[in-house]
């Protein structure tokens, strides 16, 4: 006799909405991978005198198995499915936006720009009614990075208005997640594991299942922000079980 305790290289393979695979993600540090088998009960009581309420049957019925797993690991890839999206690669090239309109707010709020990630150097504008020269530096305020302008007070522009400017931007590369696109999450779970109290490997094989975020996102989290997602398992053509675990 032996105890259970489990250390395991994790892995998820997303799947199309046909079931294809898109390949493997991972190893994945998992906090929880917990599974489930309820089944419903029906019972036959009985209306005899010496016996009422005992049983007389009691059938057990399986039910779909449940499956929950939470992971502190958040790469765009598994975020995106916390997030009930899809990825797409950004790649942005450097270039420069020549004469850009803009309308300065006259609260001193910001505006967006067309691009993000400025380059602090080589920016310029003018003011178009009336007519005259921006000073950069006096005028507006530039948040280089988010691409936000707004007028400084004091400056020309204090009571808002159009503008245009001239500004160089930056490449930026990276992966964009486009949220609440996906109603659900289809999955196959792969485990690669060690039973801790034994020293014997094994082997867990969920196939597909159907999975949905079962807490939020909190992107302005004091800790390590954790994702939790929640389902039931699949029985896969061809398999005479709806996951399968290897004491090895």
């Amino acid at each position: 006799m032996s105890g259970l305790m489990l250390s395991g290289d994790i892995f998820i393979d997303r799947l199309t909405d046909t079931g294809a695979s898109t390949g493997l993600i991972g190893p994945i540090n998992v906090t929880q991978l917990a599974i489930n088998t309820p089944s419903n009960e029906a019972v036959r009581p009985s209306k005899k005198k010496a016996s009422y309420g005992q049983a007389l049957d009691i059938v057990k019925t399986a039910q779909p198995t449940e499956v929950t797993i939470a992971f502190d690991d958040q790469p765009a890839e598994l975020l995106a499915m916390a997030l009930l999206g899809d990825t797409s690669v950004i790649n942005q090239a450097s270039g420069t936006a020549t004469d850009e309109a803009v309308t300065l707010p006259a609260n001193q709020r910001w505006v967006q720009l067309a691009h993000s990630n400025l380059a602090a150097e080589g920016i310029s504008g003018a003011i178009v009614a009336p007519a005259g020269p921006l000073a950069i530096a006096a005028d507006i305020e530039i948040n280089y990075a988010a691409g936000l302008v707004r007028a400084r007070k004091g400056g020309a522009v204090e009571e808002g208005g159009a503008v245009t400017l001239t500004y160089q931007y930056n490449a930026i590369s990276g992966m964009a997640v486009k949220g609440g696109v996906r109603p659900q999450i289809r999955a196959r779970i792969i485990g690669d594991m060690k039973n801790l109290a034994t020293g014997k490997n094994a082997k867990l094989d969920i196939p597909e299942a159907s999975l949905a975020p079962t807490n939020a996102v909190d992107f302005m989290a004091s800790e390590f922000v954790t994702t939790t997602l929640a389902g039931k398992i699949k029985l896969v053509d061809g398999k005479d079980a709806p996951f399968e675990y290897h004491d090895l």
